[in-house]
């Protein structure tokens, strides 16, 4: 009997446990928002990032198992004539709302109840005893508990968050100051956590407890993902995580095959054998706690932890006597998560904003309708147009191109330049357009006219939804080739595919007539890890071997990286030459219009990183952009800046369309020259959190946001910096930091903004 009482008790106990888990877990699950004082705050805070989702998640269900767990053990539940079949309906309860079956004022109110019962019988039962039979959190020795591990965690979070001064230009004493605030910040977190998961311990069955330090180990694989990240590619796993989810879902394993990872058995196994030396470290540092007989109250924690949230509360007021107020808001925009509340003023000035709306061009009467071929190349960098690199694609640009100086692309991502390529449109527009799953302006116009459109890429489409954001669902493509159609037809070497997208692209165009064919290709060889085709005698035989580049490299490491990636873009010079020469071979060269450019550019560590992706830097941003216009035009006047949104305006003003219904486009067209404003925008900005970047004349103004991470139109934006020739710029008020940009982008307000008011309201 006594035996049997035991299971029986200690199955109500993982009812209760678990009926508390569930419960907690049923807002965050649901998605549901919290009204306070006027304020909706979502419990859901960033959907589809699988790290924070992971966290929230975690935080709710760790705080309803040890209320759950709290009140079997010593709130009454175990010694409670009802209390086994109470903690079955509490699993019911919780299982309904993980469920959905609750709705929010039914969930709120029962479990309002079932608080103020746990409350109820918690002092009951201290009432009938004054010392619980289990082991109590105010055990005067108090308990055993991972204290090495502990100061391991808190070092990892406090130099991940570190790993931010190198990324901005502060002062000494802004470094200083952040190092204080993120050390006592991380501080306030990890002990809050150490608080939570002893109780966890403490109030969990027993075969459950091993959770905590699972939780652990997860903690510390995802610090040193976080870190090494950081140092390789210049953003952490959290913000990389969420840089890959669309509309709220995310898709590792179709990301990784958009940016050309293969994922194979090997190197699952290898990320798998990281446990094992994780698992190892938190045992050690377990045995050694218990040699050190490390013991703490659970009470002792949070009163820690209280302490320390305070210090830093006082510290960030007291921030004012000794840093400026530039320094002071540097710190405070660098990093996602502020405990205290602050005083500091975003940038020089705030603007309330309101994008302006695009207008659909009215359809008019084409007199001519060329073929237009548009190539994206990959991660192709301006700079890499020179003799040296690509011999073609330089001597092609300097005699039948339209001389444009400065060139860049419309952002820093694949997914957003094509889309505001083949839109016209801002990439700050793209969340609302990938809702909508509509052919883009150019194609949609084209396909009006009577154009037949070709689309070819050696890559997939539905990588960030590309497909049913730029193409619809097919309405106006009458070709399309991809990775998606055939996939056994395709060789693993992307120069390879290059190549069949060109022998079909040149099917194409001999087995129609010249003209109203609108044929997009992508080459794809300058991705890394930057390819050329096996046959293909490299210019540099000296360059980079593995896949793998290094975390700290030497000087001689990134040459040998670059050395690669010339490699790639010349033989991509070859590719290219062959696409011009087929069509002045068979006659179809001279009425053709001709569009070459990059989707976005690479950095190799000329701020620190490798990649792209990261921030609106000149190396991700410049690209090549040549047009060759059909027979009977000139080949334009200069432009002293072009961008991706200048495109679209530029084929549709060849093609006939009346110039005023140009004039609401992003872009202009390039045919009349001109130092227009060019504007690049992303919401992949984890380098300085600058998302837009407005560039004339040698003059750059750099904007940001709140949750500048998540894709959309921010309502309220400020200038985070203005520089020029002679340097970054520092203004007196925030007047004369408006006054600035109106001096030197004059034409930009107007074009882009439907309202742009300084904001003077606090952040």
């Amino acid at each position: 009997m006594g035996r049997r009482a035991m299971q029986l008790n200690h199955a109500g106990h993982v009812m209760a446990w678990l009926g508390g888990g569930l419960s907690a877990l049923t807002p965050f699950v649901c998605g549901w928002t919290v009204a306070c004082g006027g304020v909706i705050t979502p419990l859901r805070v960033w959907p589809g990032n699988l790290i924070v989702e992971a966290m929230v998640g975690a935080i709710f269900a760790l705080s309803g198992t040890i209320l759950g767990g709290f009140w079997w053990c010593v709130g009454g539940g175990r010694e409670w004539r009802g209390g086994r079949l109470t903690a079955v309906g509490l699993a019911a309860w919780g299982l309904a709302g993980w469920l959905g079956y609750l709705v929010p004022w039914i969930y709120w109110t029962g479990t309002g109840l079932l608080l103020l019962g746990l409350a109820l019988g918690w002092f009951s039962a201290r009432r009938a005893r004054r010392r619980s039979e289990v082991c109590s959190p105010n055990d005067e020795r108090g308990v055993l508990w991972n204290g090495v591990f502990f100061g391991l965690i808190l070092g990892l979070s406090v130099v991940s968050d570190c790993l931010v001064l190198g990324k901005i230009d502060a002062s000494l004493a802004a470094a200083i100051t952040l190092v204080a605030v993120r050390m006592l910040t991380q501080g306030v977190i990890i002990t809050l956590l150490w608080y939570g998961l002893q109780l966890f311990e403490l109030w969990s069955p027993a075969g459950t407890r091993w959770l905590g330090g699972g939780v652990l180990c997860c903690i510390l694989v995802g610090l040193a993902a976080e870190i090494g990240m950081n140092l390789l590619w210049g953003k952490g796993l959290i913000l990389f995580f969420g840089e890959l989810v669309v509309g709220g879902k995310f898709d590792l394993l179709r990301a990784m095959e958009g940016g050309g990872v293969k994922l194979s058995l090997t190197s699952c196994l290898q990320v798998a054998a990281l446990a094992l030396p994780v698992v190892g470290i938190y045992l050690s540092s377990g045995w050694l706690s218990r040699r050190l007989s490390l013991r703490r109250r659970p009470r002792s924690l949070l009163l820690a932890a209280t302490a320390v949230w305070l210090l830093l509360v006082l510290e960030q007021r007291a921030e004012a006597l000794w840093i400026d107020r530039g320094d002071h808001w540097l710190q405070r925009r660098s990093l996602l998560v502020h405990l205290s509340p602050s005083n500091a003023t975003p940038g020089w000035v705030c603007f309330a904003v309101k994008f302006r709306e695009q207008e659909r061009p009215a359809v008019w009467s084409m007199p001519r309708k060329p073929d237009v071929h548009l190539l994206i190349v990959e991660t192709l960098r301006a700079d890499a147009i020179c003799p040296e690199k690509m011999p073609f694609l330089s001597h092609w640009r300097d005699t039948e191109c339209q001389p444009l100086e400065a060139t860049f692309s419309a952002s820093n991502a694949t997914h957003l330049s094509w889309f505001a390529l083949l839109s016209g449109k801002p990439a700050v527009f793209w969340e609302r357009e990938r809702q909508a799953q509509r052919p883009a302006l150019l194609l949609d116009i084209l396909h009006a006219a009577g154009y037949r459109n070709e689309i070819r890429s050696a890559s997939i489409f539905d990588y960030a939804e590309m497909d049913t954001t730029n193409f619809g669902h097919g309405e106006a493509t009458d070709d399309m080739l991809n990775k998606r159609i055939n996939p056994n037809s395709w060789l693993p070497d992307a120069s390879e595919c290059d190549r069949l997208v060109r022998e079909h692209w040149q099917r194409s165009v001999l087995n129609h007539p010249a003209g109203a064919t609108f044929r997009l290709m992508a080459v794809e060889s300058p991705h890394f890890p930057y390819y050329w085709a096996a046959a293909y005698t490299p210019p540099r035989a000296d360059y980079y071997l593995s896949a793998m580049l290094p975390l700290h490299p030497s000087a001689k490491d990134v040459q040998l990286v670059r050395n690669r990636y010339v490699n790639s873009v010349a033989w991509t010079d070859t590719l290219l030459r062959d696409y011009i020469t087929f069509l002045k071979v068979h006659g179809r060269y001279d009425d053709a219009m001709i569009v070459i450019t990059g989707d976005h550019g690479e950095e190799f560590q000329e701020h620190g990183y490798w990649f792209h992706a990261t921030g609106l830097t000149q190396e991700q941003t410049a690209v090549p952009l040549l047009i060759k216009w059909p027979k009977g035009m000139s080949p334009g006047p200069p432009v002293a800046q072009a961008s991706h949104l200048d495109i679209v305006p530029s084929i549709l003003e060849v093609l006939g369309c009346p110039p005023e219904q140009l004039l609401g486009m992003a872009g202009h067209s390039l045919r009349h020259g001109g130092d227009a404003t060019v504007m690049v925008t992303t919401h992949f900005a984890s380098h300085n959190c600058e998302g837009m970047h407005w560039r004339r004349n040698g003059y750059e103004a750099a904007f940001s946001w709140a949750k500048i991470w998540v894709p959309g139109m921010p309502e309220r934006l400020w200038l985070e910096r203005l520089s020029g020739p002679g340097g970054e710029m520092h203004f007196a008020s925030p007047e004369a930091a408006e006054a600035a940009l109106h001096q030197y982008f004059p034409d930009a307000f107007a074009r882009w903004f439907s309202r742009f008011e300084a904001d003077g309201t606090p952040p």
